[in-house]
């Protein structure tokens, strides 16, 4: 499908990258938007559930009661909602980010009816609901043409859920109002277990799941410092511009970071770079959430990586490492000065089976000499 100025197959191949599914209730319209989503490939990975109530009494038995009004926003939202409520059952695992998504619609028809041709949409992810709306120039526009924009919309609402800005072009060629409702923190879809982590953009949006990066910085960024910078950079020239940081609200043998320290260090990244947020204390829960990335550490992280005496008597570092590498995951390490001597990866007493695992930063490209620990020291 493709507009005048932009190519809405474009945004479904970049909604099929990314890791949120979806579930969809659609009345009134817009069906062809799963048409659209499926005919290419990738289509399983955002797809969970798709329902069509469109007789009234359907919209009443999928949402267990009888809304005010057949097309409204309300009708959308609470869509959204049964929606949701349904990806969260239908998911594989917990380790799968969901929304849900609602529209009703009123379209073009061969029969009398009272009111506009309009479309209500609405996306919801456990803490927040978006919504959107857009009245048709019934005199102007068929109902094969308002199909095709309603399709359109729900694709982008479905984009905008799962963290894709909308194209400034696409708002023009599709005016429609939107809305914002946040009903609780998001962080609290983490905190209970609704969304296994969300990525916090550096425009300020949140937003479950979404791209997965090729290379992540993570730390307790308490505070972020030039260490941290230099290690994305270092990162960066891998992988262009697709690094992300990642913070876990919580950490091995502390306490769970309180909402309003989050935030304070999420701050720290407004404007600069977007961030992941999960509750991975662990590398091995990171990769399992995140599979495929390259996690970009310093060197005192790679020596807690590779000794047995950091785990648990009970988990073993060779199984560990053997499912990093099923993950597909691996580390790009920087070395750093320690009194008076740099001490670098080939310095560290890796294992035969788990070179494969490990890259070092040459020393001339990147060096990391202060730690958040320091720093706090130096206060």
């Amino acid at each position: 499908m493709k507009t005048g100025i932009h190519n809405i197959d474009d945004l479904v191949e970049q909604v099929h990258m990314g890791r949120t599914r979806a579930a969809f209730a659609l009345t009134g319209g817009a069906t062809g938007t799963i048409t659209s989503l499926l005919r290419r490939p990738g289509g399983s990975r955002t797809v969970l559930d798709v329902a069509i109530p469109y007789a009234p009494e359907a919209v009443t038995a999928y949402l267990g009661f009888r809304p005010q009004q057949a097309v409204s926003a309300s009708t959308a939202t609470a869509l959204a909602h049964a929606a949701f409520d349904r990806a969260l059952s239908f998911r594989p695992n917990s380790k799968v980010p969901v929304v849900g998504l609602g529209c009703s619609a009123a379209l073009a028809t061969d029969r009398v009816r009272k009111g506009s041709d309009r479309i209500h949409v609405a996306t919801f992810d456990g803490t927040q609901t978006f919504s959107y709306v857009r009245e048709f120039e019934t005199s102007k526009q068929d109902r094969e043409e308002q199909e095709s924009r309603s399709e359109e919309i729900v694709l982008t609402a479905l984009a905008d859920a799962v963290g894709h800005p909308v194209p400034h072009e696409l708002k023009l060629l599709l005016p429609m109002k939107r809305t914002e409702t946040f009903e609780r923190d998001p962080l609290e879809a983490l905190w209970d277990g609704r969304q296994p982590w969300l990525t916090v953009y550096k425009d300020g949006r949140w937003r479950p799941g979404g791209i997965l990066p090729a290379a992540i910085v993570a730390g307790s960024f308490n505070p972020l410092h030039a260490g941290h910078r230099a290690l994305f950079e270092a990162a960066r020239c891998r992988v262009n511009d697709n690094v992300a940081y990642e913070l876990s609200v919580e950490n091995v043998d502390k306490s769970p970071l309180p909402t309003d320290v989050v935030q304070t260090r999420l701050s720290q990244f407004m404007n600069d770079a977007p961030v992941i947020v999960t509750q991975a204390p662990t590398f091995l829960e990171k990769a399992k959430l995140l599979p495929g990335v390259m996690f970009v550490i310093g060197i005192d992280t790679a020596r807690r990586i590779i000794d047995q005496r950091y785990y648990p008597e009970n988990v073993s570092l060779a199984d560990v490492l053997t499912q990093l590498r099923d993950l597909n995951c691996r580390f790009l390490v920087a070395g750093r000065l320690e009194t008076d001597r740099f001490v670098e990866l080939s310095d560290l007493d890796l294992a035969p089976d788990a070179t494969d695992l490990f890259e070092a930063v040459p020393a001339d490209e990147l060096r990391v000499d202060i730690s958040s620990t320091e720093l706090r020291g130096n206060r």
